[in-house]
């Protein structure tokens, strides 16, 4: 059985790239089973520190779902499908370690999907983001429309849900949903350069710090303030809070343990 999902680490990255391009990079059951394996292995790997997830070719990041399962099956079928790709996006959005889409083209759909539940983006010029299910009848079913409207802002989110518009790259970094825009051949540099940017940085206050970021549209905000007080503690009582500290005081770089 053909492999859907490349996998390679360079320098504390892991780099899982999309490897069906003539089909547009769609997932199917075999490619959930391989990202869900691959994200296990990111968050127990103590060799990684980050993770960026893109795709061959140089039209598609992925169309979504491969379209062709969804027919001659019933509607249980379909919710197995569903939540199997919803649990994988939501362990990829709750990874301790920071995450990156590298959007080399469309990420529609299911595409979309899983691009927005990276914590940042990266996109190349040719890239069109949306999940523009409502045009064959459906709504998207992988948290999308949560994801987007946390992005965007709920009024924008209706928007764009409502007209199934898939945006152009330019006009996603406007509104919020990439966080940078690059030339398709220089898309996988400026990720790596975002990432080394971020390891810069000790792994336990990121970890500590997406936690935070993650929990605030879900708790009352004195609840998160506490919580952010409480991990600021944790953070400060770690060995690396300690390390950066002193190497602050020291006028050296940091040597970060993890811990």
């Amino acid at each position: 059985m053909t492999q859907r999902i490349d996998y390679e680490v360079k320098n504390r990255i892991a780099i899982a790239t999309l490897n069906r391009p003539e089909k547009g990079n769609p997932f199917d059951w075999q490619s959930i089973e391989e990202m869900s394996d691959i994200l296990d292995r990111v968050e127990r790997d103590e060799t990684v520190s980050g993770f960026i997830l893109t795709a061959k070719g140089e039209k598609y990041f992925s169309v979504g779902a491969d379209i062709s399962l969804m027919q001659g099956i019933d509607g249980k079928d379909y919710a197995r499908f569903l939540f199997a790709g919803m649990k994988m996006c939501e362990t990829l959005r709750r990874l301790k370690k920071p995450t990156i889409a590298a959007i080399n083209g469309w990420a529609v759909g299911a595409g979309g999907e899983v691009a927005m539940s990276c914590d940042l983006r990266v996109a190349s010029e040719n890239a069109r983001i949306g999940v523009p299910e409502l045009k064959i009848g459906l709504i998207p079913g992988w948290g999308g429309i949560f994801r987007l409207a946390r992005l965007v802002g709920p009024a924008r989110a209706m928007d764009l849900v409502l007209t199934a518009t898939n945006v152009p790259a330019e006009e996603a970094l406007k509104i919020g949903l990439v966080n940078r825009v690059a030339p398709l051949s220089r898309l996988m540099p400026t990720a790596l350069e975002l990432m080394e940017r971020i390891l810069e940085n000790a792994p336990v206050a990121i970890a500590f710090a997406k936690s935070v970021i993650l929990s605030e549209p879900e708790v009352p905000v004195h609840f998160g303030e506490t919580y952010e007080a409480l991990s600021s503690v944790l953070t400060f009582l770690s060995r690396d809070g300690k390390e950066g500290m002193q190497a602050f005081f020291e006028k050296r770089k940091p040597k970060w343990e993890g811990a």
